[in-house]
């Protein structure tokens, strides 16, 4: 008689229990779970990403807007501009806004738009009194994750095998991506037409895995938001 065995774990155990801790503290901070159920899954189509036409700088800035858009982020103070020629030169951060620049000659859409939502999501963790799981030695990976979170793991997924610089690996990025598709509820086939081939399994043994951690995302489902300390202390006045 066979015994159906255990799938075998996509991540090794530290790396999947920082993912559900790294969610929960982005829960934590972003309104909790049922603020969560609002993000969206953003994909590289035209319904989400409908500007044409464009060149250049106009074209970099169109998918600049709409990933912010996307994130959430609309009424951030912040906005893109090329990397300045010389080292010397500092881009203007005028009236506080906050400035993101990328590489000339770098026009990749999904490259551009992977590191538009790594750069939004540290900007929105600027914002939390509370260091991620890890402490400062997690802080990068902790920032891609975040990306994941607000809702552009498919972009990052497909932009790692390019992007050396990335703290996390394709494999731990479609981890997350499940992650997110299992707590958001989101059937992994809406992906299978944007994702990489060798993602569309990674996905899969991913989602595999997760789905024998089914207290874990009960405890996610029932995070709550912390008020920031800022706000605490102007109440108690």
């Amino acid at each position: 008689m066979r015994f159906r065995s255990k799938p075998k774990p996509f991540l090794d155990a530290a790396r999947r229990e920082w993912q559900f801790a790294a969610f929960a503290w982005l829960l934590r901070n972003c309104g909790g779970y049922s603020k969560f159920l609002d993000t969206t899954l953003v994909l590289p189509t035209e319904d989400h990403f409908p500007d044409r036409g464009m060149k250049g700088h106009a074209a970099v800035a169109a998918l600049f807007r709409r990933a912010r858009d996307h994130a959430g982020m609309a009424d951030w103070p912040c906005t893109v501009e090329r990397e300045p020629e010389e080292s010397h030169e500092m881009a203007n951060a005028p009236n506080g806004i906050r400035v993101i620049t990328y590489k000339r000659g770098a026009l990749e859409p999904v490259k551009l738009v992977a590191g538009f939502s790594c750069d939004l999501a540290r900007f929105l963790v600027e914002t939390f009194d509370e260091p991620p799981p890890g402490g400062e030695a997690a802080h990068d990976a902790a920032i891609e994750l975040a990306a994941v979170f607000i809702g552009f793991g498919v972009f990052l997924a497909n932009a790692a095998v390019k992007q050396a610089s990335f703290r996390l690996s394709e494999g731990e990025l479609a981890h997350a991506l499940a992650l997110f598709c299992q707590l958001r509820e989101v059937p992994l086939e809406t992906l299978d037409d944007h994702l990489n081939p060798h993602l569309r399994k990674y996905l899969r043994l991913a989602s595999l895995e997760l789905a024998q951690h089914e207290l874990q995302f009960h405890r996610l489902r029932a995070v709550q938001a912390v008020m920031p300390s800022g706000l605490v202390a102007s109440q108690a006045l």
